[in-house]
């Protein structure tokens, strides 16, 4: 376990999930590559890129948990004050969405 690390544990299968770098405002760029990296790891970076499927079958079925996973990190892995801001949102999708807006130097 690295410093700064957070260890969960899912269907009794125990992972970690690295927070050392949390979005303060300034930090999107390298804030965003460390999260997708960690996320794409986990493989539930399409929870950030597709929309929710209209019928949950199959490996459909899991979206609802993977969605509140990913949203979970999110609000784990940014400072109290942003916090606020994405803790009412349904979907990791949208928060993702409006940190990017936000934050980006790219899109501002």
């Amino acid at each position: 376990k690295s410093e700064g690390s957070t260890d969960y544990k899912i269907d009794g299968n125990s992972f970690s999930y690295g927070t050392t770098i949390k979005l303060n405002g300034s930090n999107y760029e390298i804030w965003s590559r460390v999260f997708i990296m960690s996320v794409a790891g986990h493989r539930k970076k399409y929870i950030l890129e597709e929309d929710e499927p209209i019928e949950k079958k199959g490996i459909d079925a899991a979206w609802d948990e993977d969605n509140y996973i990913v949203m979970s990190w999110i609000m784990n892995s940014v400072k109290s004050h942003i916090a606020p801001t994405i803790a009412y949102y349904t979907k990791a999708k949208d928060m993702w969405s409006f940190l990017r807006k936000t934050y980006s130097h790219a899109t501002n």
